[in-house]
């Protein structure tokens, strides 16, 4: 048996050799033609085109006629299909153990791939040396490594008391990392320190909403973004801020004090609090926009919670759970599973979150918050698979209220608004020329289905090619 698992890793890694250094050193100009294309800087569909790729950069875009393409050029007949760009999870995590098959059965980078996710952002990373998301990073970029563009934090400022926030938030600009991830237990002072230090070196900075700071204390400290819709909810809880509490214990705080000022026991409980809280919510809305704060989705989490609570074999059958790492199904199994530990005797407190989560996304898109989506996806401690999330996140918000395109817009145009704000450059998410060539090929209209979006007839990321063919191959399971 070892033996034959050693092979198959051989086999793998060749595969991936050699699919990598023909990607690297392969024709550098790539021609898709007679596509319907979908440039996402509108919402409309152009019949019959030619979409022109040199390198990895977008170089012509036009009617057949129009585009004069190299007589070198692979070529890659549309017939039809629909082009649009590559999708971006702006709400995720690496970790370094990805590396390893004993862990996971196919490298998660593989799977967001296959989804059609061309651009990662890594929330904090999991493993050490705290640095291995930016060399996975150069790889990909000098095509020595397969997978989606990577933006990333680094060591993220977690809890109070820090013996030295400054220091912290200047090793992660030094060492490379674009932006700062703050959390939820830290101090008023620990949180001004870090944001003033951020500020002076011009780093972006985004995370929890600190239990003890509030939304009103990270907008006044300039915190550039927010990274879950559910960060508001704690804005509707009454709750003594100025107190120091240790993680475990402000979860139980906070917990006791939601029980207490909810009504769980009423049938109208959802209705009531929703009525008696519009205003506020409005007032939240409005105060993000004309911030210019955008805020990460990652609403899938709820419906991962709801399934594992209250469907338990809904969300052991999906197709998906394939690619869990090793020994979470038993966990789940066992019941001591994060999230059934969390909803362990307050399961009706996991439902209200789940409604008014929802709610808070309805306000947030009908005040025109720019928002980004995101999954949450990576850690592998919550039932969320990488890449295939993408497209629940998706699903979710078309059954909130956006168009399949405003839905799109969140996983496209908007991360490259919020990258170009914190790198410099963000020219990704549209198809236009001098973009970096970032595709999605699919059979039907996304702007009609947005579930075609789950079986891509191709990727191209970078400007390197995977066919449905080879990213099938890519995430195929190791058959012992």
């Amino acid at each position: 048996m070892e033996k034959r698992k050693m092979i198959k890793w051989l086999v793998i890694f060749l595969v991936t050799f050699l699919l990598s250094g023909c990607y690297k050193n392969g024709k550098a100009a790539i021609a898709f033609t007679h596509v319907s294309l979908i440039p996402m800087n509108t919402e409309e569909v152009i019949r019959d085109q030619t979409v022109l790729v040199y390198g990895s950069t977008i170089v012509g875009i036009g009617d057949f006629d129009e585009i004069r393409i190299p007589e070198d050029a692979e070529e890659i007949n549309g017939n039809g299909a629909y082009l649009m760009p590559g999708l971006a999870d702006m709400h995720m995590h690496t970790r370094a153990d990805w590396e390893d098959r004993d862990i996971w059965p196919v490298h998660p980078l593989y799977l967001y791939l296959a989804n059609g996710v061309t651009t990662i952002r890594d929330f904090s990373p999991y493993g050490s040396p705290i640095d291995y998301a930016l060399q996975w990073r150069k790889e990909i970029s000098d095509g020595e490594r397969i997978g989606p563009t990577i933006y990333a934090s680094g060591e993220m400022l977690y809890a109070s008391p820090m013996e030295e926030p400054v220091s912290t938030v200047d090793k992660n600009h030094k060492l490379g990392f674009d932006f700062l991830k703050v959390y939820s237990f830290l101090s008023n002072d620990d949180f001004h320190q870090a944001m003033k230090e951020s500020e002076r070196l011009g780093f972006y900075t985004a995370g929890h909403i600190p239990y003890a700071v509030g939304l009103d204390g990270v907008l006044a400290e300039g915190m550039d973004e927010i990274a879950h819709v559910e960060e508001l909810l704690f804005e509707f809880i009454e709750f003594e801020r100025e107190i120091d509490l240790s993680p475990e214990e402000w979860m139980d705080y906070l917990s006791a004090s939601a029980k207490v000022q909810f009504d769980l026991d009423s049938s109208d409980n959802y209705s009531d609090f929703l009525e008696n809280n519009a205003a506020y919510l409005q007032y939240i809305v409005s105060l993000l926009e004309s911030r210019n704060i955008p805020v990460c989705t990652t609403m899938v989490l709820d419906d991962i919670i709801q399934l594992k609570i209250f469907q338990p074999e809904v969300f052991l059958a999906r197709d998906e759970n394939q690619y869990f790492e090793s020994g979470y199904i038993e966990i789940f199994q066992h019941g001591v599973e994060k999230h059934q530990i969390q909803c362990e005797g307050v399961e009706v407190l996991c439902d209200y979150k789940y409604v008014i989560d929802r709610w808070i996304l309805q306000g947030l898109h009908s005040g025109d918050v720019l928002l980004l989506l995101g999954t949450d996806s990576g850690t592998g401690g919550m039932g969320i698979v990488p890449g295939y999330s993408i497209h629940d996140e998706l699903r979710i918000l078309v059954e909130n209220g956006f168009t399949p395109y405003e839905a799109l817009k969140t996983a496209t145009v908007n991360p490259a608004i919020v990258v170009e704000r914190m790198v410099g450059v963000g020219n990704f998410g549209t198809i236009e020329n001098g973009n970096r060539a970032d595709l999605i090929l699919v059979a039907e209209n996304p702007l009609t289905d947005i579930e075609i979006l789950r079986t891509p007839l191709g990727v191209m990321t970078r400007g390197k090619w995977f066919s449905a063919e080879i990213l099938n191959q890519l995430i195929e399971l190791p058959d012992f």
